[in-house]
């Protein structure tokens, strides 16, 4: 078994420790400073989701490398998952980013759910990205104790 072979189950669980630290910890703990005003948070969290995304994009693509090389490492999690991610980055993200516009030039963006939606999408993300670490982790611990013969 070979570095790739052994590497590529923690590509999930690096994806699940990139979610819950940069999305679900430091998104919402910005707006617990008195001191940023809304619009001013609201540009940080531009910022904070565009260089996450980045590397959720580069994740992604990892991850889709890694079941090209490895396909047993695809699960039905690991798919939940990065549908979820692309409904995020391709239709929720653009709309938050359009509301976050509206805010910072002084608009009234009116009154939306859609952040609500975001985190429930991004608890999924979360989710199903552990599940499919653990998954793709028994499965090379499975070809390992087979051995080469098995």
């Amino acid at each position: 078994m070979n570095f790739l072979q052994l590497s590529l189950p923690s590509l999930p669980f690096i994806w699940a420790g990139v979610s819950l630290s940069g999305n679900l910890v430091a998104a919402p703990a910005k707006f617990q400073v008195e001191a940023l005003t809304m619009p001013v948070a609201l540009q940080v969290g531009r910022a904070q989701f565009t260089w996450i995304g980045y590397i959720e994009w580069a994740l992604f693509a990892a991850v889709i490398l890694g079941i090209l090389a490895k396909p047993k490492m695809f699960s039905l999690a690991l798919c939940i998952a990065l549908i979820v991610f692309l409904i995020q980055q391709l239709w929720m993200q653009p709309l938050l980013e359009a509301r976050t516009n509206i805010i910072v030039s002084g608009g009234d963006a009116g009154d939306s759910h859609f952040h609500i939606y975001f985190i429930v999408a991004e608890v999924m993300k979360f989710a199903t990205l552990i599940w499919a670490g653990y998954i793709a982790f028994f499965a090379s611990m499975n070809a390992i104790a087979s051995g080469p013969y098995g």
